[in-house]
């Protein structure tokens, strides 16, 4: 039975003749007069070694479209880059040994290193830690709270006075309140699956000292996520833009997009 070793299908594959050659980085822009092609994938979290399923759900299915556009001689642009924010790098670090910028230097090079292997060809793989992307996200925040699009509110927390530190989800663990399973995390239960608030657990521990977090009153700026608050603030605005794309003969919305947002206005 004629059969191919990993290191001869790789080496095959690498040799393969590519369409694809790199956008010098003064030319991601759209070009006037073309069709241009914005193309993101999920980015993966930067806390571990993808594996192959990571490779299937999320980059090849974008990468076959990407080339699929660009030999349309479509102007294609495909992003990705690796998560880096979150308590999942923080407990990598602490599981470590390291810092969780240590963490996320050492597993973005691993990550880029596995999709180039495959071939995955990204016209830009990135971080959500560079200074670019911090400036980009604050700037959507800053201009979201002084058009009144946030909401402050008081919520309650737990505080690990050992630590001195608030606990997010993954750093607290206690019983479940639902069906007393004794090792339920912060945010969901892995007994039956039930979604938890933090301080509804029940012999709370904080993750990292093991000791009782005391709760505790903070006030939080946040974007409302109940009620399509957004929505309501600009429904008329809103919902002239939708209709005017709707509208248009080449317009390329789906029917089922336009289903799913006429629904929101119904909330």
């Amino acid at each position: 039975m004629w059969s191919l070793s990993a290191l001869e299908i790789r080496n095959s594959w690498l040799e393969c003749p590519s369409f694809y050659e790199p956008k010098p980085k003064e030319k991601l822009v759209p070009v006037k007069g073309k069709r241009n092609i914005l193309i993101t994938s999920a980015l993966p979290y930067v806390n571990n070694v993808p594996h192959l399923g990571n490779i299937i759900g999320c980059v090849l299915s974008a990468d076959v479209f990407a080339r699929y556009c660009r030999l349309r001689g479509y102007e294609t642009l495909y992003v990705c880059g690796t998560d880096e924010y979150g308590t999942a790098t923080e407990t990598k670090a602490l599981l470590e040994g390291v810092t969780p910028r240590e963490v996320c230097d050492k597993y973005h090079n691993i990550h880029k290193e596995i999709y180039e292997w495959f071939n995955i060809e990204f016209d830009i793989f990135g971080r959500t830690t560079t200074p670019q992307q911090t400036e980009i996200a604050q700037d959507i925040f800053l201009k979201l709270y002084e058009n009144g699009f946030t909401s402050t509110s008081s919520i309650d927390q737990l505080h690990c006075q050992n630590c001195d530190k608030f606990l997010a989800d993954r750093f607290v663990t206690g019983a479940c309140p639902f069906c007393g399973y004794d090792d339920a995390r912060g945010d969901q239960c892995d007994g039956c699956s039930r979604l938890i608030n933090a301080v509804e657990l029940k012999n709370p521990k904080c993750h990292i000292c093991k000791q009782e977090p005391k709760e505790s009153t903070t006030v939080d700026t946040h974007l409302p996520t109940s009620g399509c608050y957004t929505v309501v603030l600009l429904k008329d605005e809103v919902r002239e833009y939708i209709e005017k794309e709707i509208a248009k003969e080449d317009t390329r919305w789906s029917s089922n997009a336009v289903a799913i947002v006429k629904g929101w206005f119904k909330v």
